[in-house]
This record gives structure tokens, sequence and C-alpha cells, in this order.
């Protein structure tokens, strides 16, 4: 029987069992609340040679992640069926729990161009000095911009937003504007940026329980309260609160009045409200979601194709084929084969 096979029945029987709490395996990967994948031993029982100790450890993990996912939506379908919500889809809705997040992360990232175990611990080593260098530089810029203690709405918010950017512009590695970072080979690469991206989705996660609390302390970060810029980045924050839906959803109907008065950015209000409603409902209103369909960039399913040129217009975004050529300079789509 085939590896992948051996791992597909076990994790069929451990899902029967599979609760929220990560297997003890995992353990040492955990520091507090940090997760460092480390030497991604977990991911052994997912290539050939694995030991039946080492599938049964990956069969864990993957019943683990499966459930954790479910029991996020079913929560999150929870909470907006008390909004008003129902049939919420949610098919892109990523875990909901910070500890399945980031080994759902670093494991779906790093495999991808690693064919061997072999392989793949070479890419692990080549790319953890610059994984390690990069996170602890930051970690340091984020400590020296922490603001004091009267520090501003502003202030606090545009702080936050500091590691979570840095982070994002750093998944370019190699590309962008991160062309001039240091050459690493394919395997290593994806590797590096599965640690960028646990490290970035800690920085979402924590940003997402602050902006909550500071909303039910004081209402949503207006442009008089917050300043332009803090509240363009109150909405930056909210837009990768992805993991917890109902929240953004309580943002966009703080931010709908708001937008009406001009007390919000009217643009900020229809970028949040279709990448909301996409998850919800799986259709958006001002097509600033797009994708690309036989090598054309096309907008994500739309409420009414015919009303969204005016509406884009009403929200000060410009037309929509303008759009759709801005993404041509830096992400052209494939060309259909």
């Amino acid at each position: 029987m085939k590896i992948g096979r051996i791992v597909g029945v076990l994790i069929a029987a451990l899902m029967l069992t599979a609760a929220s709490e990560p297997p003890p395996e995992l353990a040492r990967y955990f520091h507090g609340e940090a997760f460092d994948p480390g030497d991604f031993g977990w991911m052994r029982g997912g290539f050939a040679g694995a030991t039946p100790a080492e599938a049964r450890t990956y069969a864990a993990v993957n019943a683990w992640l499966t459930a954790c996912f479910e029991e996020g939506k079913a929560h999150t379908r929870d909470e907006l069926a008390a909004m008003g919500v129902q049939h919420a889809d949610l098919a892109t809705m990523p875990p909901r729990d910070l500890r399945c997040d980031v080994v759902a992360t670093a494991q779906s990232a790093a495999r991808e161009r690693s064919a061997t175990w072999a392989e793949f611990q070479q890419h692990v080593a080549e790319a953890r000095p610059f994984a390690t260098s990069f996170l602890l530089a930051l970690r340091l810029a984020e400590e020296m911009a922490m603001p004091r203690a009267a520090a501003s709405l502003e202030e606090r918010i545009l702080a936050r937003t500091i590691g979570e950017q840095v982070l994002r512009k750093a998944t370019d590695w190699g590309a962008g504007e991160m062309a001039d970072a240091p050459r690493l080979s394919d395997g290593a690469r994806a590797v590096l940026i599965a640690q960028l991206s646990v490290a970035m989705g800690e920085r979402d996660f924590a940003n997402t329980a602050w902006l909550k609390a500071e909303v039910a302390k004081d209402a949503w970060p207006t442009i008089a309260r917050a300043g332009e810029s803090g509240s363009m980045m109150a909405w930056l924050l909210v837009q990768h609160a992805d993991a917890d839906p109902a929240f953004q959803l309580r943002a966009l109907r703080l931010m709908a009045p708001l937008a009406a008065r001009g007390e919000v950015n009217k643009r900020n209000y229809a970028y949040l409200y279709d990448r909301v409603m996409l998850k919800i409902s799986g259709k958006q209103r001002y097509a600033t979601q797009v994708t690309c369909t036989a090598g054309k960039r096309v907008p994500l399913p739309l409420e009414d194709a015919a009303k969204m040129p005016a509406l884009r217009s009403e929200a000060g975004l410009e037309p929509l084929a303008d759009y759709i050529k801005s993404f041509d300079g830096f992400s052209p789509c494939p060309k259909a084969s």
C-alpha cells in the first residue's frame, strides 16, 4: 500500500476522534503563543520512506487540521446566524484557531518544491538562516516602533501595521520590491515564505484581537478620531482579519453609515464589502476581487453586473477596465493553454 493511501486511511480513522487540541507531536514546535516550524518534522509522514509512526503523526496532524477547520466554520456560522446571516458559504475562510492556521500555512507552503524528504531537509537548512535573521530584525524594528503609553489612536494603529506589512512584502522574496533579496533555490524560497507566512498569521490574529477590543470600547476609527492614515490602516487590519468573518461583517456594518457621511473612505468600504460578502455569500458588489480565467483577468461573481459600473463610480473606484489593466504591470495572467 502506498504511503499516500496509508495516510489517507489513517486520517479517515482519526477524524472520528479528532479534537480541537493539536496532537502532542506538535508540542515542541509551539513556544507559548509562537510557532516555529523548525525541522518540519511533523511532515515526515507525507514523504516516501516514512515509518508507520511518522505516517501516524502526519495523519494525526492532518485530521486535527481538518477538524479545526470545520469547528471554526461551525462557530462562525453560529455567530453569523446571530447577526441575521443564514447559510454562510465560508468556502474561502481560513482556520479560526491560530494554532491550526500557522500549522496549515507552514505545511501547505513548505513542501511546494520538494520531491523527497532529503531534498526538503536541504531546502529547510538553506532557508532557515534567512528566516531567523529576517524575523529577528523585524521583531527589533517592531519593538523600537512600539508607541508610548500616551500615543494617539492613529499612532497605535500605524504601529500595528509595521510587521504585517513588512511580512506581506517579504513573501515576494526575490521579486518586486524584494528583487534584491539574496537568491535561494525554489525549494528554499518556498520554505522561507512558509516561515514568513506563519509570522504574518500570528500578527494578523493579534491585530484582529486588538482591533476588536478597540472597536468594542470606542467604536470604529473614523478619520476624525484616527486621522486619514489611522482610519485607512484600521481598514487594512480588518481586511486581514479573514479568520473572523463575523468581526469583518460587524466592521462593515459600522462603516456603512460612516462611508455615506464621508467619515471613512468609501473605497475602503467597497473593498471590505466585496471581501466579506464573497466569503459569506459567494458574490461581490463592486468587482474589486478578480481572478484569471482562460488567460484573462475577470471579476469574481457579482451581485448585479448591470449595476456594478455605477456602484464603482459612487464608491470612488475607477472604471473596471482601468482597474483590471492596472494588474498587468506586476501580475499578468498566465497565458491560456
